[in-house]
């Protein structure tokens, strides 16, 4: 039977009763930085916002669609283009965010040296998700905060449908790159 100083000891080792996460790599803040401001984009903008933004048509003086303009500038530059110009090769490419609504939670990842392969939980939004937390921007982010994922998904107030898929990241002249092809999967 054990003595009940070894028992709060291993209690002391526990966050909330969970076992505490063993030590290792961390995901790199570049990366995690990526997902932070794809997440902004997508839950405090409209489809219809973003492709106006990505057109130059938006007066981005507006805090709210500045602040998106910003991180869809940083998305666009971290995200390495696989075979350019094949898909519109006489125009500009579309921002990813541009044509897709949801918000991405990293739930686990392989880190090797310069490769990075992220796994992520998709939740998709749907038009009335996305009114909700637009009409909840200055409750949210305003003072340039930056909500949680799951912040901004108690927030939506709708359950979202839930895929998955994974990024590979790969480092080039010391930053890290993110290759534009996404693998999906509709179940795990």
């Amino acid at each position: 039977m054990p003595s009940i100083a070894v028992v709060l000891a291993v209690l002391a080792t526990t966050a909330g009763g969970q076992p505490s996460r063993p030590a290792g790599p961390e995901l790199p803040a570049e990366i995690k930085d990526h997902y932070r401001d794809y997440n902004f984009i997508n839950a405090f903008s409209t489809f219809s916002e973003r492709r106006l933004l990505v057109n130059g048509r938006v007066d981005s003086s507006d805090p709210r669609l500045g602040r998106v303009a910003r991180a869809m500038r940083r998305l666009a530059d971290r995200v390495d283009q696989v075979d350019p110009g094949i898909i519109a090769p006489s125009g500009r490419r579309p921002a990813e965010t541009t044509e897709r609504a949801d918000l991405l939670r990293v739930t686990s990842f392989d880190l090797d040296g310069g490769e990075a392969w992220v796994y992520l939980e998709t939740l998709a939004l749907d038009p009335p998700a996305t009114a909700t937390l637009v009409s909840r921007f200055d409750d949210l982010a305003s003072a340039d905060r930056e909500p949680s994922v799951d912040q901004l998904a108690a927030a939506a107030g709708r359950p979202l449908i839930r895929t998955f898929e994974i990024h590979h990241w790969r480092r080039v002249d010391g930053a890290w790159r993110r290759e534009s092809t996404i693998r999906h999967f509709i179940a795990r």
